[in-house]
Protein backbone atom coordinates (compact mmCIF):
# COMPACT_ATOMS: atom_id res chain seq x y z
CA UNK A 1 0.00 0.00 0.00
CA UNK A 2 2.79 2.41 0.90
CA UNK A 3 4.50 1.72 -2.45
CA UNK A 4 1.31 2.45 -4.40
CA UNK A 5 0.67 5.62 -2.38
CA UNK A 6 4.23 6.79 -2.96
CA UNK A 7 3.87 6.19 -6.70
CA UNK A 8 0.61 8.17 -6.76
CA UNK A 9 2.21 11.09 -4.92
CA UNK A 10 5.21 11.10 -7.28
CA UNK A 11 2.93 10.89 -10.33
CA UNK A 12 0.75 13.74 -9.04
CA UNK A 13 3.83 15.84 -8.37
CA UNK A 14 5.10 15.22 -11.91
CA UNK A 15 1.74 16.17 -13.43
CA UNK A 16 1.60 19.40 -11.39
CA UNK A 17 5.18 20.23 -12.40
CA UNK A 18 4.42 19.68 -16.10
CA UNK A 19 1.27 21.83 -15.89
CA UNK A 20 3.16 24.65 -14.16
CA UNK A 21 5.98 24.55 -16.71
CA UNK A 22 3.51 24.56 -19.59
CA UNK A 23 1.64 27.53 -18.09
CA UNK A 24 4.87 29.49 -17.61
CA UNK A 25 5.95 28.73 -21.20
CA UNK A 26 2.55 29.80 -22.56
CA UNK A 27 2.62 33.08 -20.64
CA UNK A 28 6.16 33.86 -21.83
CA UNK A 29 5.25 33.00 -25.43
CA UNK A 30 2.17 35.23 -25.27
CA UNK A 31 4.20 38.13 -23.86
CA UNK A 32 6.80 37.68 -26.57
CA UNK A 33 4.11 37.65 -29.25
CA UNK A 34 2.56 40.83 -27.83
CA UNK A 35 5.94 42.54 -27.80
CA UNK A 36 6.64 41.42 -31.34
CA UNK A 37 3.19 42.58 -32.46
CA UNK A 38 3.82 45.91 -30.77
CA UNK A 39 7.12 46.29 -32.62
CA UNK A 40 5.44 45.42 -35.91
CA UNK A 41 2.71 47.97 -35.25
CA UNK A 42 5.29 50.64 -34.44
CA UNK A 43 7.22 49.74 -37.59
CA UNK A 44 4.05 50.02 -39.67
CA UNK A 45 3.33 53.46 -38.27
CA UNK A 46 6.93 54.48 -38.95
CA UNK A 47 6.69 53.25 -42.54
CA UNK A 48 3.40 55.06 -43.09
CA UNK A 49 4.91 58.27 -41.77
CA UNK A 50 7.74 57.97 -44.29
CA UNK A 51 5.47 57.39 -47.32
CA UNK A 52 5.90 59.98 -50.06
CA UNK A 53 3.46 61.30 -52.62
CA UNK A 54 4.05 62.66 -56.10
CA UNK A 55 3.56 66.29 -57.11
CA UNK A 56 0.92 66.36 -59.84
CA UNK A 57 2.72 69.13 -61.76
CA UNK A 58 6.49 68.63 -61.49
CA UNK A 59 6.69 64.99 -60.36
CA UNK A 60 8.76 65.58 -57.22
CA UNK A 61 8.33 62.99 -54.44
CA UNK A 62 7.84 64.45 -50.95
CA UNK A 63 6.11 63.70 -47.65
CA UNK A 64 2.40 64.66 -47.73
CA UNK A 65 2.82 66.98 -44.72
CA UNK A 66 5.24 69.14 -46.72
CA UNK A 67 2.90 69.52 -49.71
CA UNK A 68 -0.31 71.29 -50.67
CA UNK A 69 -3.30 68.94 -50.90
CA UNK A 70 -6.18 69.55 -53.31
CA UNK A 71 -9.35 67.46 -53.57
CA UNK A 72 -10.69 66.93 -57.10
CA UNK A 73 -13.61 64.61 -57.93
CA UNK A 74 -13.10 62.65 -54.72
CA UNK A 75 -9.36 62.18 -55.26
CA UNK A 76 -6.42 63.84 -53.52
CA UNK A 77 -3.70 65.58 -55.50
CA UNK A 78 -0.49 67.00 -54.05
CA UNK A 79 1.67 69.96 -55.06
CA UNK A 80 5.04 71.40 -54.07
CA UNK A 81 3.72 74.97 -53.90
CA UNK A 82 0.60 77.10 -53.71
CA UNK A 83 1.33 78.31 -57.23
CA UNK A 84 1.17 74.79 -58.63
CA UNK A 85 -2.05 74.09 -56.74
CA UNK A 86 -3.54 77.27 -58.23
CA UNK A 87 -2.44 76.25 -61.74
CA UNK A 88 -4.14 72.89 -61.23
CA UNK A 89 -7.38 74.39 -59.91
CA UNK A 90 -7.60 76.81 -62.85
CA UNK A 91 -7.27 74.06 -65.47
CA UNK A 92 -7.03 70.52 -64.06
CA UNK A 93 -7.43 68.94 -67.50
CA UNK A 94 -3.87 70.03 -68.33
CA UNK A 95 -2.58 67.72 -65.60
CA UNK A 96 -5.04 64.82 -65.69
CA UNK A 97 -4.54 63.62 -69.25
CA UNK A 98 -3.36 60.04 -69.73
CA UNK A 99 -2.40 57.94 -72.74
CA UNK A 100 -2.72 54.18 -72.27
CA UNK A 101 -1.45 51.25 -74.28
CA UNK A 102 -2.39 47.95 -72.66
CA UNK A 103 -1.30 48.09 -69.01
CA UNK A 104 1.24 50.84 -69.75
CA UNK A 105 0.03 54.38 -68.96
CA UNK A 106 1.62 57.77 -69.56
CA UNK A 107 0.50 60.67 -67.36
CA UNK A 108 0.79 63.83 -69.42
CA UNK A 109 1.35 67.41 -68.19
CA UNK A 110 1.44 70.47 -70.47
CA UNK A 111 2.63 73.97 -69.47
CA UNK A 112 3.44 77.04 -71.49
CA UNK A 113 7.14 77.86 -71.40
CA UNK A 114 6.40 81.08 -69.49
CA UNK A 115 4.38 79.17 -66.87
CA UNK A 116 7.21 76.64 -66.55
CA UNK A 117 9.83 79.38 -65.99
CA UNK A 118 7.59 81.11 -63.45
CA UNK A 119 6.99 77.83 -61.61
CA UNK A 120 10.70 76.99 -61.45
CA UNK A 121 11.56 80.50 -60.26
CA UNK A 122 8.85 80.34 -57.59
CA UNK A 123 10.37 77.10 -56.25
CA UNK A 124 13.86 78.62 -56.17
CA UNK A 125 15.00 76.46 -59.08
CA UNK A 126 15.19 79.16 -61.75
CA UNK A 127 18.90 78.49 -62.18
CA UNK A 128 18.06 75.04 -63.59
CA UNK A 129 16.22 76.55 -66.56
CA UNK A 130 18.54 76.51 -69.58
CA UNK A 131 17.98 79.49 -71.87
CA UNK A 132 19.24 77.71 -75.00
CA UNK A 133 16.96 74.75 -74.31
CA UNK A 134 13.76 76.80 -74.13
CA UNK A 135 14.58 79.46 -76.72
CA UNK A 136 11.80 79.71 -79.31
CA UNK A 137 9.76 76.93 -77.64
CA UNK A 138 6.16 77.55 -76.67
CA UNK A 139 5.38 74.66 -74.32
CA UNK A 140 6.92 72.33 -71.75
CA UNK A 141 5.64 68.74 -71.71
CA UNK A 142 6.38 66.06 -69.13
CA UNK A 143 5.41 62.40 -69.28
CA UNK A 144 5.35 60.01 -66.31
CA UNK A 145 5.11 56.30 -67.25
CA UNK A 146 3.43 53.71 -65.03
CA UNK A 147 2.49 50.07 -65.43
CA UNK A 148 -0.56 48.73 -63.60
CA UNK A 149 -0.54 52.00 -61.58
CA UNK A 150 3.02 51.38 -60.37
CA UNK A 151 6.17 53.28 -61.32
CA UNK A 152 8.12 51.69 -64.15
CA UNK A 153 11.56 52.25 -65.66
CA UNK A 154 11.46 51.99 -69.45
CA UNK A 155 15.20 51.46 -69.69
CA UNK A 156 17.20 52.31 -72.78
CA UNK A 157 14.40 53.65 -74.96
CA UNK A 158 13.71 56.97 -76.66
CA UNK A 159 10.49 58.79 -75.84
CA UNK A 160 9.17 61.59 -78.05
CA UNK A 161 6.05 63.73 -78.08
CA UNK A 162 4.02 64.28 -81.27
CA UNK A 163 1.49 67.11 -81.45
CA UNK A 164 -0.91 67.63 -84.38
CA UNK A 165 -3.43 70.45 -84.79
CA UNK A 166 -6.76 70.32 -86.60
CA UNK A 167 -5.08 71.51 -89.83
CA UNK A 168 -2.83 68.45 -89.86
CA UNK A 169 0.32 70.38 -88.93
CA UNK A 170 2.56 68.16 -86.79
CA UNK A 171 5.47 68.93 -84.50
CA UNK A 172 7.68 66.46 -82.65
CA UNK A 173 10.20 66.76 -79.83
CA UNK A 174 12.47 64.24 -78.12
CA UNK A 175 11.95 64.03 -74.35
CA UNK A 176 14.81 63.58 -71.88
CA UNK A 177 14.60 61.31 -68.84
CA UNK A 178 14.94 63.00 -65.44
CA UNK A 179 16.37 60.81 -62.68
CA UNK A 180 15.13 63.32 -60.09
CA UNK A 181 11.44 63.12 -61.04
CA UNK A 182 11.44 59.87 -63.06
CA UNK A 183 9.72 61.68 -65.92
CA UNK A 184 10.45 62.23 -69.59
CA UNK A 185 10.28 65.95 -70.31
CA UNK A 186 11.11 68.50 -73.00
CA UNK A 187 10.14 71.67 -74.85
CA UNK A 188 8.27 71.96 -78.12
CA UNK A 189 6.95 74.57 -80.55
CA UNK A 190 3.26 73.81 -80.42
CA UNK A 191 1.44 74.18 -83.76
CA UNK A 192 -1.18 76.93 -83.67
CA UNK A 193 -4.76 76.04 -82.89
CA UNK A 194 -7.28 75.58 -80.11
CA UNK A 195 -7.26 71.78 -80.16
CA UNK A 196 -4.43 69.30 -80.64
CA UNK A 197 -3.90 65.55 -80.78
CA UNK A 198 -0.99 64.42 -78.63
CA UNK A 199 0.77 61.09 -79.04
CA UNK A 200 3.66 59.42 -77.23
CA UNK A 201 6.21 57.77 -79.49
CA UNK A 202 8.45 55.17 -77.86
CA UNK A 203 11.43 53.80 -79.82
CA UNK A 204 13.27 50.74 -78.57
CA UNK A 205 17.01 50.11 -79.04
CA UNK A 206 17.90 48.47 -82.33
CA UNK A 207 19.18 44.94 -82.84
CA UNK A 208 21.35 43.83 -85.76
CA UNK A 209 20.10 40.95 -87.86
CA UNK A 210 21.82 39.49 -90.89
CA UNK A 211 19.27 38.54 -93.56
Amino acid sequence: MKTKLTRRIVASFLVITVVLLFSIFSINAEDAHKKQGGHQHEHGEHAAANDKVRCTVDGMMMKPAAMIKVEQDGKAYYFCSEMQAKMFKENPDKFLQTISVGNLTFDLNVLTTDAYKMMMSHMGMGGMVKADEIKGKTHYISVYPTQDHAEIALGDVKVAIQVTNTEGETRMALLKYSKMTHTYAGFIVMPKGEEHEVRIRVTSPAVKISL
